[in-house]
């Protein structure tokens, strides 16, 4: 579990760090809808919940088990990452870049100042890419977009100076941990369900 976490991390900082060092030495308007106070609206966890959430109602009237699978431990997986990370920020109390007083950890703390440390928006999204199966084809190309896509909202966060970078790795950790920990409950459940359906 550490080493696939700690891999799909990596290759999200790797390509956060890809992206940071562009837009110093080019910013554009990607630059600005990076940093937009919209993409940082729907990417907050319950965001992400509500819309996976969502897709796996819509999914429930098509024939598409997989997806339905997908779409049901990513709304899992957000809502847990979201969850877990609200109390750990809590608890950690760690002073957002654009805080202009305070130290640099309080600890257990309430004010949204000193809310930095995990980042909640990274957890969440990174939550529904460790959720994609790990096949072949499609599947393959999704899960490359979904660390690509925590990339881009770990640079979001740090451009808003709501998170240093640590907080993003943290939060990617944390959303990738939560997406393994239910892939791997996943299948007892199932068993359970099968076992007490033959028996009645």
């Amino acid at each position: 579990m550490l080493a696939s976490t700690g891999m799909k991390s990596w290759l999200a900082y790797k390509t956060l760090r890809k992206l940071n060092t562009r837009s110093v030495s080019s910013p554009s308007s990607q630059d600005s809808l990076i940093a937009s106070s919209t993409l940082s609206k729907v990417t907050t966890p319950p965001s992400v919940a509500a819309a996976t959430g969502a897709a796996y109602t819509l999914s429930k009237l098509t024939n598409t088990p997989k997806l339905q699978r997908f779409l049901l431990k990513s709304t899992l997986s957000a809502s847990a990452a979201g969850l877990l990370n609200a109390g750990l920020k809590r608890l950690i109390g760690r002073k957002r870049p654009r805080a202009d007083s305070g130290t640099e950890f309080k600890g257990p703390a309430l004010k949204d100042k000193f809310n930095a440390m995990p980042s909640g928006h990274a957890s969440a999204v990174a939550a529904v890419a460790g959720s994609i199966p790990r096949s072949s084809g499609p599947l393959l190309l999704a899960s490359a977009a979904g660390l690509a896509a925590t990339a881009v909202i770990g640079k979001s966060r740090t451009k808003r100076d709501a998170h240093h970078l640590s907080d993003v790795l943290v939060g990617s950790c944390l959303g990738f941990g939560v997406a393994y920990a239910v892939s791997k409950l996943e299948k007892p459940v199932e068993n359970e369900v099968k076992r007490l359906t033959e028996t009645h």
